[in-house]
């Protein structure tokens, strides 16, 4: 198994800017929908990486499906969670939230930790996640796994049904916008992009796994901009119900390829706090996306 690439991190985290070419555009889109939106690119080519509101903080929410796969996926390869292993998927364990296996198994079913993995990924299955994160020893298992790769950049304090347990027991949506304890900046989102399209972290095989469950996603695609989505090599999203009339975080990461002979990009953009409809929600992530793709798309051919 390929092991962390700390210089690698601290070079693109040292090189990380916020180009005043597309400041103006996140301002207008954060003051549209009433909310704060982060967003980081990396061009995978050369390094270079740009961002707004990189390295602040939001909730990782159903993103914490690629953190808890990368960390299911690592122990296989070191024996300790066989594929094919079949575990049986009970209907104590179910999460609330979005769960089509929950919905398809309603009194449980015996599964493989692969088809567990699958709906995680692709499905954007809670229940499949808690099963996984149960499975890999916790939160804070995939904590230490993920420190060893990003730093300080990704947080996993709670399984997905106990920050929706969190999500409503809040006093007030700001502290809950406030806690730390479960979340990722814009700039390791990227990163983590990027080191699953470079095949940075795992056997090759594990990868290729993550790639194509994101290649077949029904969810997100409406994140990215419609003129350049067929770009797209693939894409995780992840969203939150609203809570006191305010959704607490919407997301979408995507390795896309630039015109041309320009390369690829790793992005990520997350939006939290925002009163606005999912419609409009959906069309600010693609317009912080459209910004920083155009940013790159617009530098010098190589």
């Amino acid at each position: 198994m390929k092991r962390a690439f700390p210089a690698l991190l601290a070079c693109l985290v040292l090189r990380a800017q916020d180009p005043a070419a597309f400041a103006p555009e996140m301002r207008a889109i954060e003051e549209r929908v009433g909310g704060m939106a982060g967003a980081a690119a990396i061009h995978l080519e050369s390094g270079r990486i740009a961002g707004w509101r990189a390295k602040e903080r939001f909730p990782m929410l159903e993103l914490v499906q690629l953190p808890v796969a990368l960390h299911a996926l690592a122990q296989m390869e070191l024996g300790e969670m066989p594929f094919h292993k079949l575990v049986r998927f009970e209907p104590a364990r179910f999460a609330p939230g979005h769960s089509p296996l929950r919905d398809r198994y309603p009194d449980g079913a015996v599964l493989t930790i692969g088809q567990l993995l699958e709906a995680a990924v692709r499905d954007n299955d809670a229940s499949a996640t808690d099963a996984l994160l149960a499975l890999g020893g916790g939160p804070a298992a995939v904590e230490k796994r993920m420190a060893r790769w990003f730093g300080e950049g990704i947080r996993v304090g709670r399984s997905l049904s106990d920050l929706d347990l969190a999500f409503r027991m809040a006093p007030s949506r700001e502290r809950f916008l406030m806690d730390e304890g479960d979340s990722i900046t814009p700039e390791t989102l990227a990163l983590l992009m990027s080191a699953i399209e470079e095949g940075k972290l795992l056997h090759p095989k594990s990868h290729e796994r993550l790639k194509q469950w994101m290649r077949g996603t029904p969810h997100g695609a409406e994140r990215l901009p419609e003129a350049w989505r067929a770009s797209a090599l693939y894409w995780k999203s992840g969203s939150t119900a609203f809570w006191d009339g305010r959704n607490a975080c919407m997301s979408i990461a995507a390795v896309v390829r630039l015109p041309g002979s320009r390369g690829r990009l790793a992005l990520a953009v997350l939006l939290k706090g925002t009163e606005r409809d999912l419609t409009q929600r959906e069309q600010a992530l693609a317009g912080a996306a459209d910004a920083l793709y155009r940013w790159f798309a617009a530098l010098p051919e190589k």
